[in-house]
């Protein structure tokens, strides 16, 4: 069973943890959600160069399974901030650490070295559905209209200090 599994049957699988559970505190529940991410996040610690993009990481790590997050780190200290990627279950990071620790996995013409993340990744993206549909489109539409912000002045109406030249 995954971590994820484990937990959700553990804790409840509900995001709201409601009077049943006075014991699980919201602090309780991040670090529970922590663990879980750590254990399926892998540090790529060689073998990825200035070159390597970050589809072709998450590219050759899906090989392994679903990658949820792949983020490339600082390309110019590498080893304070190393890439990383986050799989979904479990299984599929320790089935990449292994085809890495055997030499399998090769990007760019190097083989890469990663080993299991002890550091926290940023927090994930909530993939419950939002209460309104308003996205970025809908905001770029709204101030194309005139709607919206504070730039819904017409051209007009703005006094100039100089005269055009012509």
């Amino acid at each position: 069973q995954s971590p994820v599994m484990r937990f959700r049957s553990h804790f409840g699988s509900s995001s709201h943890f409601g009077s049943s559970r006075p014991w699980l505190t919201p602090q309780r529940a991040r670090q529970a959600r922590f663990a879980v991410h750590a254990m399926s996040t892998i540090e790529i610690t060689g073998g990825c160069c200035s070159t390597t993009t970050r589809m072709i990481l998450k590219r050759e790590m899906e090989r392994f399974g679903t990658v949820d997050v792949c983020h490339m780190g600082n390309r110019d200290n590498p080893t304070a901030q190393p890439p990383w990627v986050r799989f979904s279950d479990q299984k599929g990071a320790d089935q990449a650490l292994e085809a890495i620790k055997n030499g399998q996995v090769i990007i760019d013409g190097l083989a890469i070295s990663a080993q299991k993340s002890t550091r926290r990744g940023p927090p994930l993206v909530s993939r419950e559905p939002r209460d309104s549909d308003f996205g970025s489109r809908e905001l770029f539409l709204q101030r194309a209209r005139g709607g919206g912000g504070g730039g819904s002045r017409s051209r007009q109406s703005r006094s100039r200090s100089r005269k055009r030249r012509s």
